[in-house]
């Protein structure tokens, strides 16, 4: 039986430097063959004596068996140190957690405000490259410094659909403006029959949502990731409860449905 309690060390086999506050740690276990993990779960990631903190997986899972990557921001002490670490260094993984995206047969909608473009990416990797898929990009962020990924923007525009908005600036030959990610739903074509999966802050979600069913969005087809209120990755400590699910062990990924029926909207 596994013990969801034990605790892995991970080598650091390359940082990747995403913006100011966030670096990209690409991992490997010592039986890395033996790793599995579907886009939208998430590892608790720690440092003795700085303690862990839940962090959405950002790679592709069909790498899985090689390296896996945590995208993480400096918030605290803990991701602070976690983004101190160099090549050779050991972060201590625990996971993976919860749930993830359900498969996509069709076209998908991508949905990341602020960092929450990070699990996203795990889905976009996986279906990049599937015929008869389309995917829209949308990503908001408050400016150049907060975006991540930026180095791969480019390939995602040229080979998909790349929407991006930022609140205090705009990015030469990436930006479809200045403004909120609401703005650029607002204005763009959404693909009606497809899957549409998001994250970002809570605050966001209910005005993303209004805006997708006023654009006639199928409600049984939006996926909200609540990756921020995931604490000790078990359902011991509940306080992501929602309803009679759990975020950490029964999310984070939920179908907006189920959201609705247990008041997260209200």
């Amino acid at each position: 039986m596994e013990n969801l309690y034990e605790v892995k060390p991970a080598k650091v086999i390359k940082v990747i430097k995403e913006n100011p506050i966030t670096n990209t740690l690409v991992l490997k276990l010592k039986d890395q063959e033996k790793f599995e993990f579907l886009a939208g779960q998430f590892m608790q990631v720690g440092i003795p004596g700085f303690g862990e903190c839940p962090i959405s997986i950002s790679s592709n899972s069909k790498d899985s068996k090689k390296q896996f990557s945590l995208t993480i921001r400096t918030v605290g002490n803990l991701t602070e140190k976690l983004n101190s670490l160099k090549k050779g260094d050991l972060a201590y993984v625990r996971g993976p957690f919860g749930n993830g995206f359900p498969e996509v047969e069709g076209n998908l909608v991508i949905i990341g405000g602020g960092c929450g473009f990070i699990p996203l990416r795990t889905v976009y990797e996986e279906y990049k490259n599937k015929k008869n898929t389309k995917i829209q990009v949308f990503i908001g962020c408050k400016n150049e410094d907060t975006l991540v990924f930026k180095k791969q923007l480019p390939s995602i525009k040229q080979k998909h659909e790349l929407n991006l908005i930022m609140e205090d600036e705009k990015l030469q030959g990436l930006s479809s403006g200045q403004g909120f990610i609401t703005d650029l739903i607002k204005k763009k074509k959404i693909y009606k029959k497809a899957k549409v999966f998001v994250c970002g802050p809570d605050v966001m979600y209910k005005f993303v949502v209004k805006e997708l069913l006023v654009k006639g969005i199928n409600p049984e087809n939006i996926y909200l990731s609540l990756e921020k209120r995931m604490h000790c990755g078990v359902g011991v400590c509940q306080h992501c409860a929602i309803g009679p699910k759990y975020v950490c062990k029964d999310g984070p990924v939920f179908p907006y449905s189920f959201l609705v029926k247990h008041g997260y909207f209200k």
